[in-house]
């Protein structure tokens, strides 16, 4: 994508929907104002911030502003539902948590109805105006594509998608006139310098989308164009290879494009997941665990001989060995491979499994040794779930990009358990299904992740998963 984040990133419509949500929550509390107790106006501004917060973080997860992949509606007004369910879990935290006496049901159901109303027209409004616009003769923006091949058209495909743009696409530069382009053929490479001179006033963008083969004439490009009022734009040879969570960077002078973007590369970043990792974790011990080990101990103690703990060692951050804690779910005599000595993961009804560990498993119980490895620091509470070392060995040979999931730290839950990818995985389309989900985590972290990810796993727990055995 030959756009910039600033060419992407739509400030405006976030400061229209913080507006609509600002006026929302104080007209809220306006309706049902009772400012007859101490420090009223400071615990409602700080809850008004603690708001505005959550949707700005939110809508920074999930790029609820990027105007390149929320270009049609149905996405648009997807994204600010998922938003709005954000403010009502926010809402309804700040209220239990610090009490504030105004915050009621009736209060929350009020402000999340404004919401629902008001941040759908202002979408609708806004995209209605901008068709209008360019249909009454606002001036589009003009662009020219060097290159007709795959990377050209795919390209104007791109831009006659996204009509909110305010881009039309007059036609391609090519050497060779090809039949059924999407748009007219203008002439080939050299004749560039007279198409520029001649219609330069009526052009505002030129786009190289050049094959490999085809790059010499770049710098002849890029000097005709330099010398003239039009932005130039290079889509690389290369983007084929290019994820969409990328990154573009100057070094010393030299432009790089990372290939996949991972936000945990970040030292403050990765510093905030451990962080949280550590006080979640540490809360879980001693809330929860505490009390309840000692009971599922005595349990599988009386259900089965053989320890409480079941010990193994798994990949985690960079293949790295370690040892990973769960409680024993099944018999000690039973085997991790089968007759052909391969991995034998647990079955529906595995006759390996006890009565308890059958339980244990369904509730995810069996898990939560696996806080004190998170505590430890060679897991997390959220992330590719660690595979035993055999498995990773035969998976790795036949699912491609396989090891891109040791890139962080496994967790106790992950992207592809709450969308349906755990338990049994005989099938290697499954399997590489729950490593693209691993994948797409890693590139798109952020910690409201996080949070959904614990939020959905406890859900589809008390709900019960089918997956679950």
């Amino acid at each position: 994508m030959p756009f910039s984040y600033k060419d992407k990133y739509n400030p405006f419509r976030l400061w229209n929907d913080l507006s609509l949500l600002t006026f929302s929550y104080f007209l809220t509390f306006a309706l049902l104002l009772e400012a007859n107790y101490p420090n009223y106006y400071l615990i409602l501004f700080g809850f008004w911030f603690f708001l505005v917060t959550g949707w700005y973080l939110t809508s920074q997860s999930n790029h609820a502003y990027d105007q390149i992949r929320n270009g049609g509606m149905p996405r648009q007004l997807l994204k600010a539902a998922h938003n709005i369910f954000i403010q009502f879990a926010l809402f309804v935290l700040f209220s239990f948590t610090f009490q504030f006496p105004d915050a009621s049901r009736r209060s929350v159901l009020i402000y999340i109805i404004l919401l629902c109303i008001l941040i759908p027209l202002e979408k609708i409004f806004y995209s209605q105006v901008l068709k209008i616009l360019f249909k009454n003769g606002v001036r589009k923006k003009r662009m020219i594509i060097i290159g007709a091949g795959y990377t050209g058209i795919a390209f104007y495909k791109l831009m006659e998608s996204q009509v909110h743009l305010g881009i039309d696409v007059i036609g391609f530069l090519d050497d060779n006139e090809k039949q059924n382009l999407p748009a007219p053929h203008l002439g080939c490479l050299n004749n560039l310098k007279t198409f520029i001179q001649n219609d330069v006033a009526d052009v505002d963008e030129v786009v190289i989308a050049l094959p490999n083969h085809a790059h010499r004439h770049l710098q002849n490009i890029s000097d005709l164009i330099g010398r003239k009022p039009v932005k130039l734009r290079i889509i690389p040879a290369f983007s084929e290879y290019i994820h969409t969570s990328y990154k573009i960077g100057i070094f010393g002078g030299f432009p790089i494009v990372t290939v996949r973007n991972e936000p945990l590369e970040d030292m403050h970043l990765r510093s905030l997941k451990r962080l949280f990792d550590m006080v979640f974790s540490f809360l879980a011990l001693v809330l929860v665990c505490s009390w309840l080990f000692p009971i599922i101990a005595l349990l599988i103690k009386i259900s089965s001989k053989g320890p409480v703990f079941f010990i193994q060692d798994r990949w985690g951050r960079k293949n790295r060995l370690i040892k990973c804690y769960k409680f024993r779910s099944m018999y000690t005599s039973s085997k991790n491979q089968d007759r052909n000595g391969k991995f034998q993961q647990a079955q529906k009804h595995d006759p390996r499994i006890t009565p308890i560990g059958r339980f244990l498993r369904k509730s995810n119980l069996d898990e939560f040794p696996q806080f004190i490895n998170v505590l430890l620091g060679n897991m997390s509470v959220v992330g590719p779930r660690p595979h035993a070392v055999s498995h990773n060995l035969e998976s790795k040979e036949v699912i491609d990009n396989y090891e891109v999931r040791h890139l962080v730290k496994p967790g106790i839950t992950g992207w592809a358990q709450v969308n349906g990818l755990r338990g049994e995985t005989t099938d290697i389309n499954l399997m590489r299904s729950r490593v693209e989900f691993d994948i797409w985590y890693i590139e798109n972290w952020s910690l409201l992740l996080d949070l959904k990810i614990i939020f959905l796993t406890f859900w589809y727990t008390l709900s019960g998963d089918k997956n679950a055995f």
